[in-house]
C-alpha cells in the first residue's frame, strides 16, 4: 500500500504559503487518556505576520511580540503592554509549536506492530459553493479500526488548477513532550496582499474655482454608481468575518476606535492598510481597513493615525479569492447621500 504522492507536494506548498503570508491558526487542544477520552480543552488564536509581528489570543487576553522584541501582554497589537509572565511565556511556546506542528512534520508513530505509515485519501467532498475539500488520513499498513488517526484537509477552489490547494484543517492525536497524547485540532486561514480596484468617493467639497464640468467629472460619477449601504446597522469586524460570503462587495457601516501599528501601501498609490480596532466589546474587535490618502486627511488621521475615535466609516467588504481568507474593508467615505437607489459617498 503506497502513500498518495500528492500529500507531500500539497503540504510543502502549504508550508510556503503560510510562511510568506499573514497566517491565522485557530488551535484547540485537549488531553487524551488511555481510552482516548478528552479533558482540559483549551482554544487559542495565533496570528503571524512574516518577519513583523505575532499575536496569541485566548478569551480576552492577548500576547504580542514584534520582530526583535519580547512578548508582552497587550490588547492593541503591541502598541502598549506589560512583559509577559514566565508561565505565560511557556504557554505561548506550546501554542506556537502546536500551530506549526501539522505544517512542519509528517507526524510520529510509535506502535511498530501497525507497520509503516501510509497516507490515503479518505474523503473528497464539495462545499455548498462548489469548492473541493480533500481529506488525507495519515494511517498505517495494518491500522486498527477503533483508533483515531491524523487527518489533513486541503482546500481547492472549484475553478483552480489540480495542485492549487492549501492545508485548511488538521485533526488528530499528537504526542506531547512528556510522552502523553493530545488531541489537536487546527483550522488555518491566511491573508494576502492583493491588488484591488480602488474606489474613489466624491470630493467632500468641490473647488469653487473649478468648472461645473470638472466638479461633475469621473470621480463624482464613479461614486454615484455605488450601491447604498446594505443597512443602517453598525457591523463589527467579527460580524463581517462571520458573514463575509453574504457581505462580499457590499457596503457596510462600521465604527472604529483607533488604528494600530504601521500601515502598508496596499495599491502603490498611497492607499494605506491598517489593523483597526472597532468599538465593540467582543473578544475579536480587530479587522483590516484600507484607507485612501484623502480619507485619512479628512478624518485627521494623516498626521496622527493613532488618534482615538470613535469614527464612523462606510466601507466595501472585499473578500480575498483564497480559501477562507479573511475579509478587508475598503473605506469609501464617512458620509452618504442616497437618491434613486444610488449612493454618493464623501469624506
Amino acid at each position: 500500500d503506497q502513500s498518495d504522492p500528492r500529500f507531500e507536494k500539497w503540504l510543502n506548498r502549504s508550508q510556503n504559503i503560510y510562511a510568506t503570508h499573514h497566517m491565522i491558526a485557530y488551535v484547540r487542544l485537549a488531553h487524551l487518556d488511555s481510552k482516548g477520552d478528552r479533558s482540559g480543552e483549551a482554544e487559542f488564536r495565533y496570528d503571524r505576520y512574516p518577519d513583523k509581528i505575532e499575536r496569541i489570543t485566548r478569551n480576552d487576553v492577548s500576547f504580542v511580540r514584534k520582530k526583535g522584541k519580547k512578548w508582552i501582554q497587550s490588547d492593541d497589537w503591541g502598541e502598549t503592554g506589560e512583559p509577559a509572565e514566565p508561565e505565560a511565556l511557556k504557554l505561548i511556546q506550546v501554542v506556537i509549536s502546536y500551530a506549526d506542528l501539522p505544517l512542519r512534520t509528517k507526524g510520529e508513530s510509535r506502535d511498530r506492530s501497525q507497520g509503516a505509515v501510509v497516507v490515503r485519501v479518505v474523503d473528497q467532498r464539495k462545499t455548498k459553493e462548489g469548492n473541493e475539500e480533500i481529506v488525507f488520513e495519515q494511517g498505517r499498513e495494518h491500522q486498527k479500526p477503533d483508533l483515531n488517526y491524523p487527518k489533513y484537509t486541503f482546500f481547492r477552489y472549484k475553478d483552480a488548477d489540480p495542485d492549487d490547494v492549501v492545508l485548511s484543517e488538521f485533526s488528530g492525536p499528537v504526542y506531547e513532550s512528556g510522552g502523553g497524547k493530545v488531541q489537536l485540532d487546527v483550522r488555518y486561514d491566511y491573508l494576502v496582499a492583493v491588488k484591488m480596484e480602488a474606489i474613489t468617493p466624491a470630493p467632500s467639497a468641490p473647488d469653487k474655482n473649478a468648472s461645473a464640468e470638472k466638479a461633475a467629472g469621473p470621480t463624482m460619477g464613479k461614486s454615484a454608481s455605488l450601491p447604498p449601504p446594505i443597512s443602517d446597522k453598525i457591523y463589527t469586524f467579527a460580524q463581517i468575518e462571520k458573514q463575509k460570503a453574504e457581505l462580499k462587495d457590499k457596503i457596510v457601516r462600521i465604527e472604529i476606535r483607533y488604528l494600530l501599528g504601521e500601515p502598508s501601501d496596499l495599491l502603490g498609490d498611497g492607499t494605506q492598510r491598517y489593523i483597526v480596532k472597532d468599538t465593540s466589546k467582543g473578544a475579536t474587535p480587530y479587522g483590516q481597513v484600507a484607507f485612501p490618502r484623502e480619507g485619512l486627511e479628512k478624518m485627521g488621521l494623516a498626521n496622527d493615525p493613532h488618534r482615538e475615535g470613535p469614527f464612523t466609516l462606510y466601507a466595501r467588504v472585499h473578500v480575498f479569492p483564497e480559501k477562507k481568507a479573511a475579509a478587508i474593508c475598503v473605506a469609501i467615505g464617512t458620509h452618504v447621500a442616497v437618491e434613486n437607489r444610488k449612493a454618493t459617498y464623501s469624506w
